[in-house]
This record gives C-alpha cells, sequence and structure tokens, in this order.
C-alpha cells in the first residue's frame, strides 16, 4: 500500500514539474552552442506587459520605463532596448548608469557653440517626462528631453502700488498674510545711511519713484509654491512678472530653453520591428540646435560574458568581437555614404573605406539581430563600440544627424573667434530602421547578407543576373588628361593624350584574339579635355584622340565583338570654369556652410590632408544636375552607345548650402536615384564605382566594390557582407589589379568573392603621366599587362565562369588566413592568405594561392 501511495505521489510531481516547464518553455530559449551564456534568458519581466503581436514577434513595453523587449517566436528568444542586467553593472556610474536605460541620446549646442549631450532617461524618465500613445500594431512613446524648470510667478520685486492691487484682490486673510510676511517693504524714507541708500538705488532705481516689496532671502521650494499659488489667485501671469521685473531693475524671468521633444515609435511589420523618429514632430529651441540622436544604443547589447559580435558595413564589411577588450582603440563610427564635401575637412585623422550599405548588426550566439536604415540614412552613421570602456556592454547602432553644422574662423576679421553655423532647417523626413531577427545557421554576417539580400528583393531594388559562361574581364583605357607642359619655355596645361579611339580598338582587339570575350570596356578622358573634363551638358569629342569616325568606329568594333563600352562622366563637379562653357561657379555650384562656393581638392593619403597644390574642383548643386543630364543625354544618343559609367553619382553625396536654394543630404539622394532611372529608362546600362545602396537598383556593372574594410584598431576581421548579398545578382570588380598595392592579395580577394578581373591600362607609356595630377596611373602600359592579365583570366575563367549567376551561399573562415566560400549549387572555393602551404581534407593549397572544389569534393 505505501510503496503504491509513493508511486502516485511521484508520478504526480512529475506531472507538474513537467506542466510548469511546458508553460515556461515559449519565454525560455533552448540552450545556445558556441559557449552562448546568453543562451537561457529569465521570462518576460512582470513589468512588462504585451502591446502588439503577430504570428512571428511579440512586442513587451514597460509602461514606467518605456523599455521594449521584443520576443522572436521562431526561437523563443528576446531582445530587450535595454540590458535587463544593467543594475549588475560594475562599470559605469552616475549618468552613465542611467544612460543604459535610454533608448534616445541627444547632441546639441548652446548659444555660445558648447556642445552638450542628454538621453531620455536622465533627463526625461527619470522626470517623468514622456507620453505613451498605443497604436495598432505597437506603442509612441512622446519624450520631453530636458529638466523642464518651472517658472513661479513670484516677483523678486514689486512696486508698493501694485502690491497692495494684489492683496486687494486676495479674499481670504491667509494669503494676505503669507504675501506681507514674505515680503518686506523698502523706503528710501526708512534708510538713514547715505552709502546704504546709495547701494539701494543702485539696485532698484525706482526707488526715487516709489516703494518696492522685495521678496525675502532663502525660502524653501514649499513656500515658493505657496507664493506662486497665491499670486495666480490673485490673476497674476508670467508677463505680469516681468513687467515687474523690467520696472524694477531685475532680469525677466523665462523657462529653460534646452528642451527637446522627439517621437520615439516601435510597429511590428511582419518579420521585422520598425522604429522610426518623424522629424517634423521634433521640438525645439532653435537657440538650442538639435546636432544628432542615437537611437537604440543598446537594443540588443551584449554582456561581458557573452560571445558573439557586431558587423559593420565597413567597407566590404566588418566584425567586432565581443569583449575584445581593444578599449584603446576609438568606437566605431562609419559615416554612410561617406563624407558630405560640402561641409568642409581640412584634415583627415583615419582615412578609410566608406560605408555604402545602410545596415549593421549584432550576433549573441544563435541569434542576431539586423538592422537596416529605411529611411533617413543619408544622415546617418553607425556607431559601434565593446564593453570595458564606459560601461559593461558591446553596442551597435544608428546615429542620425539633425542638422549638419561646421565652424568659421572669423581671427581674420575679428581676432580670435570661431563661429558654428548649422544647415538652415532640420531634416524633414522620417528617420526609420528595420530590425530583423535570425536564428540558427542564419545568425550571422551570412546570414544577414541572405537577409539583404532577400529585403531588396522584396522591394524590387534587385534582380537575378543573366547567365553568363564568362567571367567578366573589366577593363578601363584612359583617353587623355591635361597636364603642365612647357611651350616655348612656358608652362602651360595642354591635353596629353594616353589611348586615342584608334589605341583603344587595337588593345581589345588583342584581348579577343587572345580568347577572352567578356570585355566590359570603360573608356575614362573621352570627351570635352579628358578626365577632368568641362561641364558635360554638351559633349565635345576629343581631337587630340581622333575625330568623330574614329570614335564611330571604335563603337562599331565594340558592338561587333560583343564588347560593352561605357564612357566615362562625371555629372557632380566641375573641373573647369571657363568664359562660355556652361557653368558658373556663382549660379550652379553647390555653397559650403559658410555659403562660400564649394571648391575642393582631392585627398592626398600620403599627408592626410587634402592637396591644394593640385587643381581644385567645384560641387555642383545637386538641383543643377537633372538639367545637366537632360543636355548630356541630347549629345550622347547621337553616339549610339549603350552603356555609361558614372564616375562619382554611385558613391559621392553632396548638399547644397546655399541660403536661398538648400538641398539637403537626403535631398541630393532622391536627385541622384531620379537621374539614374532617367538613364536606365532612356535603355542605357550603367556602370559605377563603389556604389552606395540607392545606386543598386539601377546599375548592372560595379568596379571599385570594397573587398576589405578599413582595419580599424577596433576591429578583429574584414568579412565580404557586401559580395555575399550580391554575387549572382550584380556583376562587380574590385580595384584595378595593375593598381593595387599588394597584386597578390588582390588576385586572391577576387578568388574569395568570386568577382571579375579589372585593369586600367593607356596605350602611351607609364611616363606620360609623370608630374601630372594622375601620378597614381603609375603601371598602366598595356604592353607590361597583357600577358599576365591573359594568363590571369584564364586560370579565373576556369574557375567563375559558371558560378556568375549563382548567390554565395556560405562563408567559412577555415583557420588563420584561410578562407572557403561556397556557392549556389555546391562549388566552393578555398583561399589561402598565408606564406605557407595549407591541408583541407588531404588536399594542399599552396601558399597565397587558390583552389576550386566541384559540389561533394569541397570541405
Amino acid at each position: 500500500m505505501k510503496k503504491g501511495l509513493i508511486a502516485i505521489i511521484i508520478a504526480i510531481a512529475f506531472i507538474m514539474l513537467s506542466t510548469d516547464i511546458a508553460f515556461m518553455a515559449p519565454d525560455t530559449p533552448k540552450q545556445q552552442q558556441t559557449g552562448d551564456t546568453s543562451a537561457v534568458q529569465d521570462p518576460v519581466p512582470s513589468e512588462m506587459e504585451l502591446v502588439a503581436e503577430n504570428e512571428f514577434l511579440a512586442m513587451y513595453f514597460n509602461p514606467a520605463t518605456t523599455e521594449v523587449a521584443i520576443k522572436d517566436k521562431k526561437s523563443g528568444y528576446m531582445w530587450y532596448t535595454n540590458p535587463p542586467d544593467r543594475e549588475q553593472d560594475t562599470i559605469a556610474t552616475g549618468a552613465n548608469k542611467g544612460k543604459l536605460g535610454s533608448q534616445i541620446s541627444i547632441t546639441y549646442y548652446t548659444p555660445t557653440a558648447q556642445q552638450q549631450q542628454m538621453d531620455n532617461y536622465n533627463d526625461s524618465i527619470a522626470h517623468n517626462q514622456f507620453k505613451v500613445d498605443k497604436t495598432n500594431n505597437g506603442v509612441k512613446i512622446t519624450y520631453t528631453i530636458g529638466r523642464v524648470q518651472k517658472v513661479l510667478v513670484v516677483p523678486q520685486a514689486i512696486s508698493a502700488e501694485r502690491f497692495e492691487q494684489i492683496l486687494s484682490k486676495l479674499s481670504d486673510d491667509a494669503d494676505k498674510n503669507l504675501l506681507k510676511r514674505r515680503y518686506k517693504l523698502i523706503s528710501l524714507n526708512d534708510i538713514k545711511d547715505e552709502g546704504e541708500r546709495n547701494e539701494m538705488l543702485a539696485k532698484y532705481p525706482k526707488l526715487s519713484e516709489h516703494d518696492i516689496y522685495e521678496l525675502r532671502p532663502n525660502l524653501n521650494d514649499l513656500v515658493m509654491q505657496q507664493l506662486d499659488e497665491v499670486f495666480k489667485k490673485a490673476g497674476c501671469t508670467i508677463d505680469d512678472l516681468n513687467k515687474d521685473h523690467v520696472e524694477n531693475n531685475v532680469p525677466p524671468k523665462e523657462a529653460n530653453k534646452d528642451i527637446f521633444t522627439i517621437p520615439l515609435e516601435y510597429k511590428l511589420d511582419g518579420q521585422d520591428l520598425i522604429v522610426s523618429i518623424d522629424a517634423k514632430e521634433i521640438k525645439y529651441d532653435t537657440s538650442y540646435p538639435l546636432a544628432q540622436i542615437r537611437v537604440l544604443e543598446f537594443f540588443g547589447a551584449g554582456n561581458s560574458e557573452m560571445s558573439g559580435y557586431m558587423l559593420v558595413p565597413d567597407g566590404s564589411g566588418a566584425i567586432i568581437n565581443m569583449n575584445n577588450g581593444k578599449n584603446d582603440a576609438r568606437p566605431y563610427m562609419g559615416y554612410l555614404y561617406g563624407n558630405d564635401r560640402a561641409i568642409r575637412q581640412e584634415e583627415v585623422f583615419e582615412k578609410g573605406e566608406q560605408a555604402y550599405l545602410p545596415l549593421f548588426g549584432i550576433k549573441h550566439g544563435d541569434n542576431a539581430l539586423f538592422g537596416i536604415i529605411e529611411e533617413g540614412s543619408a544622415f546617418a552613421s553607425i556607431v559601434a563600440d565593446v564593453s570595458g570602456r564606459i560601461n559593461s556592454y558591446n553596442t551597435a547602432c544608428a546615429e542620425f544627424m539633425t542638422l549638419p553644422n561646421d565652424t568659421i574662423d572669423l581671427t581674420a576679421m575679428a581676432g580670435n573667434n570661431v563661429v558654428r553655423v548649422y544647415q538652415p532647417r532640420i531634416y524633414q523626413g522620417t528617420f526609420k530602421i528595420r530590425y530583423n531577427f535570425l536564428s540558427g545557421q542564419d545568425a550571422g554576417y551570412v546570414g544577414m547578407a541572405k537577409s539583404y539580400r532577400e529585403y531588396l528583393l522584396n522591394k524590387g531594388q534587385l534582380k537575378k543576373a543573366e547567365n553568363r559562361a564568362e567571367l567578366p574581364f573589366y577593363l578601363e583605357l584612359i583617353g587623355a588628361i591635361d597636364k603642365i607642359k612647357p611651350v616655348a619655355g612656358v608652362p602651360v596645361r595642354g591635353i596629353e593624350p594616353l589611348t586615342t579611339y584608334d589605341q583603344a580598338i587595337e588593345i581589345t582587339d588583342k584581348l579577343i584574339n587572345s580568347g577572352i570575350s567578356n570585355i566590359k570596356l570603360k573608356y575614362t578622358g573621352w570627351f570635352n579635355g579628358g578626365i577632368r573634363h568641362s561641364l558635360p551638358d554638351n559633349i565635345k569629342l576629343q581631337s587630340q584622340l581622333g575625330g568623330k569616325k574614329d570614335f564611330d568606329r571604335l563603337i562599331s568594333f565594340a558592338t561587333d565583338n560583343g564588347v560593352e563600352i561605357y564612357p566615362d562622366v562625371s555629372f557632380e563637379y566641375a573641373y573647369k570654369d571657363k568664359m562660355f562653357d556652361g557653368f558658373s561657379a556663382r549660379s550652379d555650384a553647390a555653397r559650403f556652410l559658410d555659403r562660400e562656393v564649394a571648391l575642393v581638392y582631392d585627398f592626398d593619403p600620403a599627408t592626410n590632408r587634402y592637396d591644394n597644390t593640385k587643381e581644385p574642383y567645384y560641387i555642383i548643386n545637386p538641383a543643377r544636375i537633372n538639367s545637366l543630364v537632360s543636355s548630356f543625354l541630347e549629345d550622347y544618343e547621337g553616339l549610339n552607345v549603350s552603356g555609361l559609367s558614372l564616375a562619382t553619382m554611385g558613391n559621392d553625396l553632396n548638399s547644397n548650402f546655399r541660403e536661398n536654394g538648400l538641398v539637403d543630404r537626403e535631398q541630393a539622394k532622391s536627385l541622384m536615384v531620379e537621374q539614374m532611372e532617367a538613364l536606365t529608362q532612356k535603355g542605357i546600362s550603367l556602370m559605377a564605382s563603389g556604389v552606395n545602396d540607392y545606386a543598386l537598383p539601377y546599375v548592372t556593372h560595379i568596379l571599385n566594390m570594397p573587398m576589405d574594410s578599413s582595419g580599424y584598431s577596433i576591429t578583429d576581421e574584414s568579412v565580404p557582407f557586401y559580395e555575399i548579398a550580391f554575387h549572382g545578382y550584380v556583376s562587380y570588380a574590385g580595384e584595378a589589379i595593375n593598381l593595387a598595392g599588394d597584386y597578390t592579395r588582390s588576385v586572391l580577394k577576387a578568388a574569395e568573392t568570386g568577382s571579375g578581373l579589372y585593369f586600367t591600362w593607356i596605350y602611351g607609356e607609364n611616363s606620360l603621366v609623370k608630374d601630372s595630377d594622375y601620378n597614381y596611373l603609375y603601371s598602366v602600359n598595356y604592353e607590361a599587362w597583357l600577358g599576365r592579365a591573359v594568363e590571369l583570366y584564364n586560370r579565373m575563367n576556369a574557375a567563375f565562369s559558371d558560378i556568375q549567376d549563382k548567390a554565395i551561399v556560405d562563408h567559412q573562415k577555415l583557420r588563420q588566413d584561410v578562407y572557403k566560400v561556397t556557392f549556389e549549387g555546391g562549388k566552393s572555393i578555398i583561399v589561402n592568405y598565408s606564406d605557407a602551404p595549407v591541408s583541407i581534407d588531404n588536399i594542399i593549397i599552396e601558399a597565397n594561392n587558390f583552389k576550386a572544389f566541384e559540389g561533394s569534393n569541397s570541405r
């Protein structure tokens, strides 16, 4: 009997325990691998309430702290806008500790141009200065950031006549007595000491005309509040208060102006979370310009015990390992689309790769958060840092510049005086970030790249590449440059031909005869004065390169031999300003923030400065480019060319700060998109360099695609995120191999990313570019490279010709300096960057070499 009873009790206990486990499971993710200490999380905190839910995600909200948590239903993983364990942080103190509870932090300037920071925890939530509105799919919180200081209607000094009038309006004797006790009468008739009389007259000049009641000193807050209520009972207002003050030589009282109203909205959209700030709803006093907003800095922050990394869009992509201990390195700050050149920058402290893609990611073990900036990207930066600096968390987030600004040195005009100038108005759109949540095998930079690719496909901004049986061979030929040459002993800037139209045919024909058929010919410096051509509102073929018949012969040759030709043109810069050339710097050039004409110089990497020893050039007003493209097309359509290379439109993005014609950077982005769309609608195939994300839907070929990151100290590894996302959809190549600082590494990078080969050549001798502004063309004579290029192409084409329309499905680091990339269909490439051979599954990959594997033969 006892044994039976014991068995029944054990069974009941087991059932109850199982029920508890089953109940807890949805909010407790399964145990992760790879040593992830964050794998088992607590259930949803009791102070959080469910505010939105769909089949993929659930949103929880804490109405007291405005924290949000997102549950990924697929994995059960919880993502918090703020670290749930922040109270245990042993590094952060004071305001930094409070900031861990913030969702927004701002940078602004005082009227004296002093930079200040605030955040919505220390300066809003802590003072209960926020409003919550529930929405259909989420929640919207409007924060008042900056302690709102109440102005009490309590005059410091008031005339005796006014004081008596106020007393007469009060019916309660207690109120009258309160005023009489807290004010003292000052009358010159009662002051016998001459020094004291003069002192009081200096303080209150009106004492010579009437008596004054003065507020007694050192009154506590409670008494001041009581006085405020009494004066308001008598009908007094702030205006009355300040009239009394002005009359009696007391500075007027006003509310503090460093107050910022900013709305933050969370919304579930299918599998994604959308976080947005409508800039049109931002309110602030213009004497305190709002410069930057950092959004959800601690969303998905990993603590000091967590394994994982942050992905940043530095060049091809880079990862920053959590807790890497690099607290002496500067945090990562990547300005999307590079610097706005309409904002002066005399010196660059750390020149690196551009951030072309508006995204970032955070990996926690087998879960990942992936952010895409959907709106406002032209004003955005990606910021990332590791634990140990000012707190115990690893973070990645977006920061938006609300008001571009700069300093003007007026020392020459007004002594030692520097003033700060701002864009005339704040951005008028929305700052919007889309967060996607990944798990399992997709929780990494490869999964993030696939997610980004799918996102662009769904938006119709990407399409599958045509199936070509050959690897593309990108050939850039330089037609002409401008160069100072002695003429009768006098230095004169003239045209130096490097590759004529007929010579372009000769070089291309030699490539074709060598068995290379998939040639994409970029022809730079072919018209209007060479590489730095005059305004392209019309086309004048360069006479030093040949005539119209010669150019037509080049086009016919290219067409007959299946060569795609892409003449290069720059629409964003004016390299010349001569009489009757169609360009007027006064009306057509963009302006700096100080309203001066935007005249810029090329960057010199040797000095980290812009080189003012070379010829400067103008930034063209983005609003002028529409008419410029239209005029160009009128002539271009007569040349029967179906391709066009955009020298800078794909990767440079500049504002115009002209006082009565402001074009902010987001507006400039829209204008560039309009022009690229207009060109493609004309049936023109576009080639571009680098390529920011907004240009991707319009570009067929990308040159100078970043194959590496900048190698900043804070980062730990370069990853080919850009290439993983776009291989098989856009044809691309990295830098010109013959101009690469490391030829072998450049070739191996092409192998690792499945890219085409790119060479920049001229027909003439290398010496022709010596002592010119084009010294970077130091090894470009085609004869020195032709045989080597053909040999390299044949090897690369044999390995990659069959995967040109295939996406990259995986990328792995097998060991130090050894990487494996896998394409759709199973083909893989293993690249060995090391100086020694390596053995992978008993197959040797030689030092500084690569090997292709078909399907099951790969590791």
